[in-house]
């Protein structure tokens, strides 16, 4: 099924965005406000079942095609079949041809980008989330040839580190001038270190800890279980060390029960997923950053927390090198490997001077490469590219 091309944009247009996705993550929301902040007009579809965001000032498209309400069982089944697909596929070209965007941005490559794929709108930018690259092609070889095909289909790719071009690369045999890499990076004006009392610290009874501060999804791919194994042995060097666990994910009932079959109910608090606002408040709180993932992209998480000048144990999942410097501005530890992610903690959490020390490396850090406002021009100019070739 195939839509038609895009038509020549006027100079005096705003470049219409048909921003395809899942639209259920704070990452979504990130893109979205900064394209209307900049002046374009997006449009947001998503044909996801779970919830979506909503961002003041655009209607959303959002499609799910819940087939087992009418249908029973066979309906569940068929909801997964080639028919959702086709059907799905068949709406977006609906939309593109009433739309008539300039670009077609996809993003998360095994649903929404293929699904613009096989729309066979140009110009299109596919921009891969980082597991779906990294991860995806590597439990078969059907979800393999998604990939390539939606990356080939594509006519740029943008992507947040140097690790998922090069796996694109691998992939897809794509030039490497198909490729845009520029990290998604923080609001530096929200995420910033903040003097003074820390009203989270006040509020849990925390002035006097130490405090590390995890805040991935509870998902199995951050390898959050092996964080929780070295603790026991953290607490016990350093007992007045207490953790925020931010988040919420799949295994979050498995990840309380740890906390308490390992004795550390009085020493991690789960509060939940917080706002902006809130998640900068708890960085200021924290003493040191931590990440236990298995695979990852250039995560949003650590470039907070670098922005809010805090040191970082890291796993050695390879994106990670790209940031960190062992040693200099943070520690890399083995994945899986709690042991050795307890010394580091210890380390670090003994060495008062040494903190402050890699924070203020990982704020330059943050300040010079993960600048939001900077580098959504490097997308700006992807738009721009696409526009002009197609015009």
């Amino acid at each position: 099924m195939k839509c038609a091309k895009k038509k020549s944009m006027s100079p005096m247009r705003p470049c219409r965005i048909l921003y395809l996705s899942e639209g259920n993550t704070v990452l979504d929301r990130r893109f979205l406000e900064k394209m209307v902040e900049r002046g374009y007009n997006p449009i947001p579809v998503s044909y996801s079942l779970a919830e979506i965001i909503t961002v003041e000032g655009l209607e959303t498209i959002h499609k799910p095609f819940r087939f087992w309400t009418r249908f029973g069982h066979f309906g569940k089944r068929l909801h997964f079949h080639w028919f959702r697909r086709k059907l799905i596929v068949w709406h977006l070209c609906k939309v593109i041809r009433k739309i008539q965007p300039d670009v077609l941005h996809t993003g998360y490559i095994r649903e929404h980008g293929y699904y613009g794929a096989l729309s066979g709108f140009h110009p299109t930018l596919s921009m891969p989330w980082g597991s779906d690259v990294l991860v995806r092609p590597d439990k078969s070889e059907y979800d393999a040839k998604i990939v390539r095909f939606t990356l080939q289909e594509a006519n740029m790719i943008a992507c947040d580190c140097e690790l998922v071009k090069n796996r694109i690369i691998e992939l897809t045999g794509c030039s490497p001038d198909k490729i845009i890499v520029f990290p998604w990076g923080v609001d530096l004006k929200n995420y910033r270190p903040v003097d003074g009392q820390s009203v989270i610290r006040e509020q849990l009874g925390w002035q006097e800890n130490d405090v590390l501060i995890m805040n991935r999804q509870f998902e199995p791919v951050y390898g959050i279980e092996y964080f929780l194994d070295a603790l026991p042995n953290v607490v016990k060097a350093c007992p007045r060390v207490r953790v925020l666990m931010i988040g919420k994910g799949s295994l979050e009932g498995k990840l309380r029960s740890m906390v308490q079959e390992l004795g550390l109910g009085d020493y991690v608090y789960f509060p939940g997923t917080v706002d902006d606002r809130c998640m900068t408040q708890c960085l200021n709180a924290a003493d040191i950053y931590v990440t236990t993932s298995l695979s990852d992209g250039s995560s949003k998480c650590m470039l907070e927390a670098m922005a809010c000048g805090l040191p970082v144990v890291v796993s050695d999942a390879p994106v990670y090198f790209e940031w960190v410097d062992d040693g200099i501005n943070g520690y890399i530890v083995p994945r899986r490997n709690s042991s050795v992610l307890s010394q580091r903690l210890i380390q670090l959490l003994n060495d008062p001077r040494l903190r402050p020390e890699m924070g203020k490396r990982n704020l330059k850090i943050a300040q010079e490469r993960a600048d939001w406002e900077h580098n959504f021009d490097v997308l700006e100019g992807v738009y721009t590219d696409l526009v002009n070739r197609g015009s």
